[in-house]
């Protein structure tokens, strides 16, 4: 009978327990314009943007979709600061954080926008404009940082030229796409900066040459070559590239090995340095200071050694890797190279030569399917 009282007892704390769970659910916050941590919002970026007054919004750049249309409609009012003075590509990134600021659900597609502000663009140019973002972000291996053009020099475009093609020439929406642009080698051009991975970053100014072709002409028809006037030309940019450029965290002694909490990283216009740079996310650990850095100074490539982990002819360890295999052996390293580089190795077994990756000191991994 005591046993039966308990259980009946039990039961009743438990119903009661999912009473209280069910009648007072714990409440959940979300940010002035955000969705609930339940709910999931997707955020699909435009390719471009047209903008006009001093400030943006989300929705003057992208279309946000929920199960909510108030809510949807809240997140677009979302600001994302001051409009650009010049054309710009605006990379997700800025997107993603500002919105995750909001909405912890938010699922952000896209990548770089093309940002054109009335102020600065005719109407009737804007898609030489856009045409020339694309072809500078083509350029850029990293594809993350924020791109601002100034024009040093107008192209000499005839005025309504955008309205003309698209009712004398029928040419389709996307007939932006026979625009071509080229750059060549001039003594008014830097053009380029390097980073530490030698990579070539669109920076500086820049000499582009452009073409506008007829629909259904080739690439070497610029438009009107035929007769009337002949729609080539060049310009002078100026490509502003802001990247995350590495600084001293802390005062760094010379031969002090990098990583990561050594580093700090803010936005600069990679443009204005005239030294060699990191930028975030370049493999830093095969490199040391070759002097001193002070807190706060700028980490330069030209003060900075590269430490070898294999050199040539040195005895290293060969691991060979398939799947379901795993063969160490002994051999020796035909190039000299840091870790994460693909040298040329001989196991001492055999004269055949395979390419591996350094994993560590004195280390490879040949990896094969």
């Amino acid at each position: 009978m005591n046993r039966t009282r308990s259980r009946i007892l039990l039961l009743v704390l438990v119903l009661a327990g999912l009473s209280l769970t069910v009648s007072d659910p714990p409440a959940v916050h979300a940010a002035p314009g955000s969705t609930a941590t339940t709910e999931a919002v997707t955020v699909y970026l435009h390719p471009s943007a047209v903008i006009q007054g001093p400030q943006f919004t989300l929705a003057q750049v992208a279309s946000v979709f929920s199960s909510d249309p108030a809510r949807s409609q809240a997140l677009g009012r979302l600001p994302l600061g001051p409009a650009p003075a010049r054309p710009t590509l605006l990379p997700a990134k800025v997107i993603q954080e500002r919105i995750a600021a909001v909405a912890d659900r938010a699922v952000v597609i896209g990548g770089r926008i093309a940002i054109l502000p009335v102020e600065a663009i005719p109407e009737d140019q804007r898609w030489f404009y856009t045409a020339l973002l694309a072809f500078v972000e083509a350029q850029d291996p990293y594809k993350q940082g924020r791109i601002e053009i100034e024009l040093l020099a107008s192209p000499l475009l005839p005025e309504g030229l955008g309205d003309a093609l698209e009712q004398k020439q029928g040419m389709a929406s996307g007939w932006e796409d026979r625009i071509v642009f080229d750059t060549d080698r001039s003594p008014y051009s830097s053009g380029f900066r390097r980073s530490l991975s030698s990579r070539r970053i669109p920076a500086g100014t820049m000499q582009v040459n452009y073409r506008v072709m007829a629909a259904g002409g080739s690439d070497r028809a610029p438009l009107g070559s035929a007769g009337g006037q002949r729609l080539e030309g060049s310009m002078r940019i100026w490509i502003h590239h802001f990247l995350p450029v590495a600084r001293a965290a802390v005062d760094l002694p010379a031969g002090h090995e990098l990583t990561e909490p050594a580093l700090i990283f803010s936005q600069e216009d990679v443009s204005l340095l005239q030294s060699t740079f990191v930028v975030q996310g370049e493999a830093i650990r095969s490199y040391r200071t070759l002097s001193s850095l002070s807190q706060g100074e700028r980490v330069e490539a030209e003060r900075l050694q590269r430490v070898l982990a294999v050199r040539a002819g040195d005895r290293v360890m060969i691991t060979v890797l398939r799947p379901g295999l795993r063969v160490s052996l002994p051999g020796r390293a035909l190039r000299s190279g840091s870790v994460g580089d693909l040298v040329d190795v001989r196991p001492e077994a055999t004269a055949k030569r395979f390419q591996a990756r350094i994993t560590a000191k004195g280390e490879v991994l040949v990896e094969s399917d």
